[in-house]
C-alpha cells in the first residue's frame, strides 16, 4: 500500500502525532505554508505545491531536495492543488495533516472537500488528539482497542446504520443529516460499522485533551 502525506498550514501537530503520523507515508506533499511547518520541524517533503504566497523566504535553500510546483490558480485551494497532484501519484491511501484549527470556514472547506474525495480513495485527516475517517456505504471493521472512544458524525442521511462491538450498539437504523453520536467506546475486536446508503464520519480518539 503507497501511502501520500499531505501536509497543510492549520494547526500544527505536535511533534510525537508529526512522527507517528510520517511513520505512515512514502511520499510527502507540503500545500504551501505547510513547508513553514516542515521547515520548522525537520521535515523533507517530496513535493511543495501551491501558489506560494504563504512560504516563508528562503525556503529553496532550506528544502533544497523538494521539487517545487508553483500554480497561481486562485480558484482553487491549497489542498485541492495538492489532492490533484496526490492522485497522480497513484496512492492508496492519503493521511491529511494540519487541516483543522486556526479560522473555522478552512476547517470546515476542507472537511467538507475531503468527505466528496472519501468516495473515490481511503483518506484520513489527522490531528492532535485523534483522525477523522469517512464511511461510506458498506462494510467496515477495525482492531480499535477496547476502550477507545469514538464518535460517529453524518453530513448527510445515512440508512440501515450498524453499529457492533460498541458500548451503544444499533441495528439498521436510519439517521436524518447532521446525526451526532459523541463519545461511543469500543467494546470488543473487531468492531464494525455497516451502512447502506450514504456517508458516516467517524473520530477515533487517540489521544485525551
Amino acid at each position: 500500500m503507497k501511502t501520500i502525506a499531505i501536509i497543510l498550514n492549520g494547526e500544527d501537530l505536535q511533534a510525537e502525532r508529526l512522527v507517528s503520523a510520517l511513520q505512515e507515508a512514502d511520499l510527502i506533499i507540503a500545500a504551501d505554508g505547510g513547508a513553514n511547518y516542515c521547515i520548522r520541524h525537520g521535515v523533507h517533503p517530496h513535493y511543495i505545491i501551491g501558489d506560494l504566497d504563504s512560504i516563508g523566504v528562503g525556503h529553496e535553500q532550506l528544502l533544497p531536495d523538494s521539487e517545487v510546483i508553483r500554480i497561481d490558480d486562485q480558484y482553487s485551494t491549497d489542498l485541492e492543488k495538492a489532492i490533484k497532484l496526490a492522485e497522480t501519484l497513484h496512492g492508496d491511501r492519503w493521511l491529511i495533516l494540519n487541516a483543522t484549527g486556526k479560522r473555522t470556514d478552512h476547517t470546515l472547506a476542507n472537511i467538507l472537500f475531503l468527505a466528496r474525495q472519501s468516495k473515490s480513495v481511503n483518506l484520513q485527516i489527522i490531528d492532535n488528539y485523534g483522525r477523522i475517517r469517512f464511511l461510506n456505504a458498506g462494510r467496515h471493521s477495525f482492531e480499535l482497542p477496547v476502550g477507545r472512544t469514538v464518535s460517529f458524525l453524518a453530513l448527510q442521511s445515512v440508512k440501515k446504520l450498524s453499529l457492533n462491538g460498541f458500548q451503544y450498539p444499533l441495528t439498521r437504523q436510519d439517521f436524518e443529516p447532521f446525526f451526532v453520536g459523541i463519545s461511543n467506546v469500543v467494546t470488543q475486536m473487531p468492531c464494525t460499522i455497516i451502512l447502506e446508503k450514504g456517508q458516516l464520519m467517524m473520530y477515533e480518539v487517540e489521544q485525551s485533551a
